[in-house]
């Protein structure tokens, strides 16, 4: 598999557009992701001595992250400048069994031994959701809210109904100044709290304004019930949550059966994996 383009950071938005990796099943999805993960972060090291990467949470990255910390941990890569934070979170405290943080100190932060000042929590779970997502939002303005500190990689999930993160399409974001605003491609601040899902409850997420700031964006895409979603995602569909985050490099590592029957037509090119 090639590497991922260099990133152009002084290119206006839209960036270029998205390569899809198509892999035959979940367990090659987990293997060709990894690899593709390794090599930003090692690259970003190479070029700034650091690497920012933000996680995706569900159940679609573990295996993905099991074999990042083996790649990690074979590659002695110095764990602490790895910078750890997580795109969006349920309103529930890291220990609950959906909390999208607990998931990946089990299969990838506990396991590499990441220490605790490098993975930066939303503390999900207790007080205000909104007082909450306003002070993860300053967190990341103030460790990656300039170009030099942009985040070097982001790590995206796909919902079947299209949404990423947790930028579900109808939802209201409430954001930490007080507004409430529907969950939008352009919706202002560096994070906010989401209501009106289907599943109850808050969600945190970060927003797309800043995600799209990130040098290289990955989708993980599996399952047929994604088909339809990973189509609108790649097109651009403008009422598809996915299709608002491109970084300067996006990629979509999806299986077969995630891409459908569908021509696939869109992004620069199609590789096999």
């Amino acid at each position: 598999m090639r590497d991922a383009p260099t990133p152009d950071r002084e290119g206006a938005f839209p960036p270029p557009l998205p390569q899809t990796l198509v892999v035959e099943d979940a367990r090659a999805l987990a293997e060709q992701a990894s690899s593709l993960l390794l090599s930003t972060i090692e690259d970003s090291l190479t070029a700034r001595g650091h690497a920012r990467i933000i996680l995706a949470g569900g159940d679609t990255p573990r295996e993905t992250y099991a074999l990042v910390g083996e790649g990690l941990r074979t590659r002695k890569v110095p764990v602490e400048r790895l910078a750890w934070f997580f795109g969006d979170e349920r309103w529930v405290n890291r220990s609950h069994p959906r909390s999208n943080e607990g998931m990946a100190r089990e299969m990838l932060l506990g396991r590499i031994g990441a220490p605790e000042v490098t993975i930066h929590s939303w503390d999900a779970g207790w007080g205000n959701p909104v007082e909450c997502a306003r002070l993860y939002g300053r967190r990341v303005r103030e460790l990656m809210g300039s170009p030099a500190d942009a985040p070097d990689l982001l790590i995206l999930g796909l919902g079947a109904d299209g949404h990423t993160a947790s930028l579900f399409p109808g939802a209201t974001a409430h954001l930490p100044g007080g507004a409430r605003v529907p969950v939008s491609p352009d919706m202002p601040g560096e994070a906010a709290a989401v209501q009106g899902i289907a599943e109850r409850g808050w969600r945190l997420t970060l927003c797309p304004v800043f995600l799209r700031t990130s040098r290289c964006v990955v989708f993980l895409a599996a399952g047929a019930d994604k088909a339809p979603a990973l189509r609108r995602a790649r097109s651009g569909e403008s009422a598809t949550p996915a299709a608002w985050i491109r970084g300067a490099a996006t990629w979509f590592v999806a299986t077969r059966e995630a891409l459908g029957t569908e021509e696939p037509g869109y992004g620069r090119e199609i590789l096999h994996a």
